[in-house]
């Protein structure tokens, strides 16, 4: 079991890293007007959208209502940051989302919208992980007491979406190949 919400947290940050490297190569292939699967856009942006939402959302239910506790709540500089990427990351997702139903629908502008809607959050999102790797982590894990980090990784363990993170982590497994081949 890990030892601290942190340990979690990174693990699955590793994974996103994983995925955002697929999303700008299906995006990069899609401006070069080559074929993408279009069941891998789906999976992609259905990953951003539920697994990566989830992530925010266990952070937004478990542990920042922790560190409020100890005077590090939503008024706090980094934790506004947070709060603010987070939402920026699910308006990105909409909008892939609206990009993916224009594609389908023959939209060919939407491609380049696509991209650069897929650019623009892997960035975000880059950004992000490196705050909460780099510093909040860190500081969060100085605060908390051992029985709040096991609150915490209680609380995230309990979330996990079950079947859809078998999905996910074939997903992880697999799409990097594919997106390898088309180098």
């Amino acid at each position: 079991m890990p030892t601290s919400f942190a340990d979690v947290l990174v693990a699955e940050h590793s994974g996103f890293k994983t995925m955002l490297s697929v999303l700008e190569a299906i995006a990069r292939r899609m401006s070069l007007r080559a074929e993408v699967p279009p069941a891998m856009v789906v999976d992609v942006i259905d990953f951003f959208g539920t697994f990566t939402d989830r992530h925010h959302a266990r952070e937004e239910r478990a542990l920042f209502p922790v560190l409020a506790r100890h005077g590090v709540g939503r008024d706090q500089t980094v934790v506004q940051a947070l709060l603010a990427q987070h939402d920026a990351g699910r308006v990105y997702c909409g909008k892939l989302r609206e990009d993916r139903l224009r594609l389908q629908a023959g939209d060919e502008a939407a491609v380049e919208d696509f991209a650069s809607h897929a650019f623009a959050y892997c960035e975000l999102i880059r950004e992000h992980i490196r705050i909460e790797d780099d510093y909040f982590y860190k500081l969060a894990d100085q605060l908390l007491s051992e029985a709040e980090h096991q609150d915490v990784i209680s609380e995230f363990s309990s979330s996990r979406p079950g079947a859809e993170t078998d999905r996910f982590l074939r997903m992880l497994n697999q799409y990097p190949a594919v997106v390898a081949g088309w180098k």
